[in-house]
């Protein structure tokens, strides 16, 4: 029997959307030439703390990830759930190439096509789904122990996950004193992080949590700033998401966001289409990128001017990746419906 599809709660959807918008907003410094501009003046301090803000994405969805899945139980069936994600990547990533081939003429070989599938760059950006497939795969062994251990258990794997994969980027700074070499199991860290959260909520208001969630982005921004020097900009083990700073930024925000119960209709609306297509929306959003910056460039010279025009770029990055994601989302659900009708156990949705 198919399963009752659980009805949709507005602060995960928060979450998944604020996500997906942060996420555009990140690779605003990476296409407006920020990381090429002297960092120097008010623009590019603010610039910075903006840009350590925009950081929590990852961490955001690591999170989510964590507090929808922890009680998934394996079963041979499991897997499909799987499909509907590749399909999504199978999708922008013909969206992309076609923009790589059509648009910027580059050419393209069959060989080439599948081996940028099997390597996700198919879509430019999808190094995301390289390692959700792996979370994915793991989480319910992970699920498996963590529904056997108690309160103290949990929090003891946490930790240890912590330790081992978080704190030695900024430990390690000036030497070696914790072992670097599992800080790549990050994502555990983060999943165990959302399990946590949703079996034990914070006890804090949530302004609070915006109040400290702000404070670390104007700190660690202002980190940056310094750390810079007038050059540009250096990056630092705090800039990392396998580092303390996002992990307490994204915990911080998630807490908050995920207490968020009512809004009024017409918002609700947009918060789920684009909760529903963040993931696509992220993927395509590479096309979006290769549209909107040469413009924006083209029509503002000066970098730390740039940083002006950063909310409306960002919106014309969100709005057309959106648009796009609209249509992989409907090809997408074709291919599912094709695909239970040719297999009717496959159930997908």
């Amino acid at each position: 029997m198919r399963e009752k599809t659980a009805p949709r709660e507005l602060g995960l959807d928060l979450i998944r959307a604020a996500a997906g918008v942060l996420v555009l907003s990140v690779h605003f410094f990476m296409n407006s030439g920020f990381y090429a501009a002297p960092v120097s003046g008010r623009l590019m301090l603010a610039a910075c703390m903006v840009r350590a803000l925009c950081m929590t994405c990852v961490p955001l969805f690591l999170l989510l990830t964590g507090y929808t899945c922890v009680r998934r139980a394996w079963s041979p069936g499991y897997y499909r759930k799987l499909v509907p994600v590749l399909l999504t990547y199978l999708l922008a990533g013909a969206v992309c190439m076609a923009y790589q081939g059509l648009v910027l003429h580059q050419s393209l070989s069959l060989r080439g096509v599948i081996r940028a599938y099997l390597d996700f760059t198919a879509a430019p950006y999808g190094w995301y789904i390289h390692m959700y497939i792996g979370l994915f795969l793991l989480s319910p062994f992970f699920n498996a122990a963590w529904k056997h251990l108690d309160k103290r258990a949990r929090g003891a794997l946490l930790v240890t996950l912590v330790f081992l994969s978080i704190l030695p980027g900024s430990a390690n700074r000036w030497g070696y004193v914790l072992p670097y070499w599992w800080v790549d199991v990050y994502p555990l860290a983060y999943y165990a992080a959302g399990a946590w959260l949703r079996e034990y909520p914070l006890k804090i208001g949530g302004g609070k949590l915006l109040a400290l969630c702000a404070a670390l982005a104007a700190l660690m921004g202002a980190f940056g700033y310094l750390a810079a020097g007038g050059g540009t900009y250096l990056w630092q083990p705090e800039d990392n998401w396998n580092s303390w700073p996002l992990m307490l930024q994204g915990v911080a925000l998630f807490s908050c966001l995920s207490r968020v119960r009512s809004a009024p209709r017409p918002v609700a609306w947009v918060i789920g289409r684009v909760a529903k297509l963040s993931l696509g929306m992220y993927l395509v959003s590479w096309v979006a990128d290769q549209v909107v910056y040469p413009r924006l460039i083209a029509a503002v010279p000066a970098v730390h001017l740039r940083i002006l025009w950063m909310p409306l770029t960002v919106l014309a990055a969100v709005l057309l990746s959106l648009a796009l994601a609209q249509v992989v989302e409907w090809a997408r659900a074709g291919l599912s419906r094709g695909i239970n009708k040719i297999c009717p156990r496959a159930e997908l949705r």
